[in-house]
């Protein structure tokens, strides 16, 4: 083989093999720095009835809603008669400290077993959050109240019903 035959084959191998290599990106990171993994760990919630809800005895005229506030206040509109005060449901939530938990509380079908009918529909009234305290304090109390409209063709009897309150970190 020729010098010039040679130089020609070298220089087709080496074009080749540069044409054919992949091209190799030097490595790059983020413009604006890395991002950062966060996980935080929080104690299970814990949720304790500390007293039932008692709206008392309600005396019916007529139609008429009788509510019992968050703080105890027990008005009757209407037909309605009822006492000064009542008891709302009261609860007491634990977990982590300084974290805001939400608080659910879905309407109630209060049924009178004794002398069925139509049953009576609570409206439950809470705090739509909690904010659970510093070290030292063992959780935070809350209370629930609620309103029921009542018929005038309400059977009379006494009417009962589960509370669904749930809580849930924020």
């Amino acid at each position: 083989m020729t010098n010039l035959l040679r130089m020609t084959l070298a220089a087709s191998v080496a074009a080749l093999t540069l044409t054919s290599a992949p091209a190799v990106a030097a490595p790059t990171s983020s413009s604006n720095g890395p991002a950062t993994a966060r996980a935080r760990i929080v104690k299970p919630l814990t949720l304790t009835r500390t007293s039932h809800m008692d709206f008392g005895d309600i005396v019916v005229q007529d139609a008429g809603t009788a509510t019992l506030a968050m703080g105890g206040a027990l008005t009757c509109t209407g037909g309605l008669t009822c006492a000064a005060t009542g008891t709302p449901a009261a609860y007491l939530v634990t977990g982590t400290n300084n974290q805001v938990v939400t608080v659910t509380a879905p309407d109630v079908s209060l049924t009178n077993a004794a002398n069925p009918g139509t049953p009576l529909t609570l409206d439950l009234n809470a705090a739509a959050t909690v904010l659970l305290p510093n070290s030292g304090a063992a959780g935070q109390n809350f209370s629930v109240g609620g309103s029921i409209a009542v018929a005038a063709t309400t059977r009379d009897g006494v009417y009962t019903g589960d509370l669904a309150v749930t809580v849930d970190y924020q």
